[in-house]
């Protein structure tokens, strides 16, 4: 069983307004397995500047983020 279908199997079906939440840059991390650090270096193209000093992203840019081999 590949990484993808363990985490589809675990994720449980998001309505398409629960994808498009965002979530600050810590949780992201979180869910992700990797670092605040390489999702700002890696991943920039999907942060969201909140405020001048608060970043986060969106949901589904997590969960796709945390299903790529």
């Amino acid at each position: 069983m590949s990484r993808t279908d363990v985490a589809a199997e675990r994720a449980p079906a998001l309505s398409a307004i629960e994808l498009e939440r965002i979530v600050s840059l810590a949780r992201a991390a979180e869910l992700t397995d990797l670092s605040q650090d390489t999702l700002r270096r890696r991943y920039k193209h999907f942060i969201r500047r909140l405020s001048p000093r608060r970043l986060g992203m969106k949901v589904r840019d997590v969960l796709a983020i945390a299903q790529a081999p």
